[in-house]
């Protein structure tokens, strides 16, 4: 496959880059793919009645597992968790896509954009969206 404007090759991976900005409406959280790359998270009513819930889970499993909660939904609609293994990428935050392609053994063949959160180590994303209703993350 050639490279275009909108994907490139590297080594046997597709990679598509991003399309225009786009908001993915669910339960608890609304996901806006943002034109500068990110991923914006966004709280929804929902999300803010049922928060309590929310930090217990974070406060028992963790955040990411809190965060899996909140984007269930998302996670049976065409998102996927990527693990950092699956990429080469060099980090333990959690790995969102929207875009994956696998072959029949489960093995990535083409990925989109991958988001997450770069400051992981440091921040909580479960107490961003409690402050702002909303959190950010980094996207290549």
């Amino acid at each position: 496959m050639q490279d275009s404007p909108r994907s490139v090759e590297i080594g046997t991976l597709h990679v598509r880059m991003p399309s225009d900005s786009v908001i993915e409406h669910g339960t608890y959280v609304d996901l806006e793919k943002m034109p500068n790359g990110r991923l914006k998270i966004i709280l929804t009513e929902d999300g803010r009645e049922q928060f309590d819930e929310f930090e217990q889970i974070r406060d028992e499993f963790g955040i990411d597992e809190a965060i899996r909660e909140l984007i269930e939904d998302h996670l049976c609609n065409g998102w996927q968790e990527v693990f950092p293994e699956e990429i080469g990428a060099l980090t333990s935050a959690l790995l969102l896509a929207d875009d994956v392609e696998r072959d029949d053994d489960g093995r990535i063949t083409g990925i989109g954009r991958v988001y997450w959160n770069p400051a992981y180590q440091v921040t909580d994303e479960i107490q961003e969206l409690r402050g702002r209703s909303y959190a950010i993350f980094g996207g290549v």
